[in-house]
């Protein structure tokens, strides 16, 4: 019986270590993405097909690839968010680095299996047709531009209408030169 408690935890404790480790990759996947298609990258559709394809078949359950998608995304919007607030500032470094990256020396099969450029493959649970991961013809980041435009919108209009429009204009004017 003691052994079978201790064997419990032992399992418990890889597990939870395994789920931190999957979720800390695709937030740093998410983070990477959203800085990638911010400043325009020439292989962000690549990367999001394999990142996507990774945060998938990397996934132990159906309840880890929601966590995982869930913490993916949320990093993909605040990385562009910031990188917009930042008025793009050094992206010509950024997108030289995001196309250089070893993932793209990834091999991604039709049925979900990753080879990785380290020699490591991740077989997904069951099967998928990885090509319904990413549609590569919707353009991202029009849609995050206008979403990014509208959230703009917002803040100035309370500003505006708080009184403090002008001292947001005069910071982002002295940003902007």
């Amino acid at each position: 019986m003691k052994y079978k408690i201790l064997w419990t935890m032992f399992l418990f404790i890889i597990s939870s270590s395994a789920q931190a480790d999957y979720l800390d990759d695709v937030r740093n996947f998410g983070y990477i993405s959203g800085t990638g298609i911010a400043c325009g990258a020439r292989g962000y559709k690549s990367y999001e097909t394999l990142a996507r394809a990774y945060l998938v078949s990397a996934a132990q359950s159906d309840q880890e690839q929601a966590e995982g998608m869930y913490e993916y995304n949320t990093a993909k919007a605040e990385a562009y968010l910031r990188q917009r607030h930042s008025g793009l500032f050094a992206c010509e470094d950024i997108n030289e680095r995001f196309n250089s990256q070893k993932i793209f020396q990834a091999k991604l099969y039709k049925n979900g299996t990753i080879k990785m450029p380290d020699g490591k493959i991740i077989r997904p649970r069951q099967e998928y047709d990885a090509t319904l991961l990413y549609d590569r013809t919707k353009d991202e980041r029009e849609i995050l531009n206008t979403y990014y435009e509208t959230i703009r919108e917002k803040r100035r209009a309370q500003a505006q209408r708080e009184g403090i429009y002008e001292k947001i204009r005069e910071a982002e004017s002295k940003i902007q030169h």
